[in-house]
């Protein structure tokens, strides 16, 4: 019997709009704040500027009195070039046709956040993309038997609540609602059976809840330490699978009898997929009056993501598609200088690691690879009740080499040999009102 294997599919869960190069490792976004973007998210869960930190450290909402909303968002806009050396598929021992591609889209991610005082507890809402991937390659390219089409959204609703212990230390809980919606696509290959690719296309669907927890502590007037936990999410994935163009006549080379579309019929499909947890630790220092220097370590759980199974409901064998994700560690540092009453700018820099370990498990639907971070960014005020913030960050990608196969079949498994260039422009903004 014949599994359909999907790579990296329903694990890549992401977002409402986004590109094929998330912002954090994997297929995490850290595009959260516009304020944050311009120092590279560098002390995000140490730093409350604004109600954004909510994401970040619910704790830190503490140090923002009465009422604000911020509206926000990012445009991505990322460039990932493969390039094809040698892809083969092995029932024939041929060099696979077509041509290398950049699947990266150009996407969207907003950010909502409100919060206000009652009585010695500070709370908050926050509406935001925390996962996401839209990678569109074309129905021709060299991997098509691997992917064409990812695209992967979620929506978090965060409610959070915060409140000083003393005047040193603070702490935060917050709740998470998040659905997640998938299309997955790709072509099977039928050139052993003498026919044209057809076509496979997976839906789903689900909701899934969490929480996070935070820790603000004053150790000093200047200092400034923020600790945050942000839960795994499980999600059982529900949805179907529908085939079009399947091979009905011609029997399979290794088993005499049953014909592709005895196997590939539409049918539901499900799986369970756990998206990582997070813990940050942070630190602001207050320089001077006018100079805040920033840094922090986030540690995300990929390894818990270890490999994506599809069940079908049409009796095929499940699917087992090994990720092999490692842990990793995201480390940034930065800044922000108030130049008068109307101006404040901001500078970072970080080093995103990422959790594909090696060529073999790095996949057409999720091709991740170690980033370098440069951002700058300002605020401008308004009066007391109204500004903006602008961020700007420049993503610098480690070449990713890949070999990455689909596994055994009676068809024989497809081989994309070849490597991944990235970069990605960032651009962040939002309106922040206290009223």
């Amino acid at each position: 019997m014949m599994s359909l294997r999907f790579p990296s599919a329903m694990t890549a869960v992401a977002t409402l709009l986004t590109p094929v190069v998330a912002g954090a490792s994997g297929f995490a976004l850290i595009e959260q704040s516009a304020s944050g973007q311009g120092m590279s998210y560098a002390g995000a869960a140490a730093n409350s500027e604004d109600a954004s930190v909510m994401w970040f450290n619910p704790a830190a909402l503490t140090d923002i009195k009465g009422r604000q909303l911020i509206a926000g968002g990012h445009v991505i806009m990322p460039k990932t070039e493969f390039t094809n050396n040698g892809s083969y598929a092995f029932s024939s021992g041929n060099l696979i046709s077509g041509d290398g591609d950049n699947g990266a889209t150009v996407g969207f991610v907003p950010n909502l956040y409100w919060t206000d005082s009652i009585g010695d507890y500070q709370v908050g809402l926050g509406i935001n993309v925390p996962f996401g991937q839209h990678v569109s390659y074309d129905s021709d390219w060299v991997g098509r038997y691997h992917a064409t089409e990812t695209d992967l959204k979620t929506l978090n609703i965060n409610p959070s609540v915060a409140r000083k212990v003393n005047e040193k230390l603070s702490l935060g809980f917050g709740l998470n609602a998040q659905y997640l919606e998938v299309v997955l696509e790709q072509k099977l290959n039928q050139s052993a059976l003498g026919d044209a690719d057809a076509n496979a296309k997976v839906t789903g669907s689900n909701w899934a809840y969490g929480y996070n927890l935070g820790l603000m502590y004053k150790p000093t007037d200047r200092i400034n330490l923020g600790l945050a936990y942000r839960s795994a999410m499980k999600h059982d994935v529900n949805g179907r699978v529908d085939y079009t163009g399947v091979n009905s006549t011609t029997p399979l080379p290794l088993t005499g009898s049953p014909t592709l579309a005895d196997i590939f019929y539409d049918a539901g499909v499900s799986a369970k997929v756990s998206l990582p947890a997070t813990a940050s630790l942070a630190v602001d220092y207050e320089a001077s009056s006018q100079l805040h220097l920033l840094a922090s370590s986030t540690w995300t759980g990929w390894g818990e993501y270890d490999e994506l199974v599809l069940s079908f409901d049409n009796g095929a064998p499940d699917s087992e598609t090994n990720q092999n994700f490692k842990d990793s560690w995201r480390f940034a540092l930065g800044g922000y200088y108030q130049l008068n009453d109307r101006w404040k700018i901001r500078t970072g820099a970080a080093l995103d690691k990422t959790p594909v370990p090696d060529k073999y498990s790095r996949s057409p639907r999720t091709p991740d690879s170690d980033r370098t971070w440069i951002s700058l960014g300002t605020n401008y005020r308004y009066s007391d009740k109204l500004s903006v913030d602008v961020g700007y960050s420049h993503l610098f990608g480690k070449k990713g080499d890949v070999e990455y196969s689909t596994g055994s079949s009676p068809l024989g498994p497809n081989v994309l040999i070849g490597s991944y260039d990235t970069t990605v422009d960032i651009v962040s903004a939002q309106l922040v009102w206290k009223y």
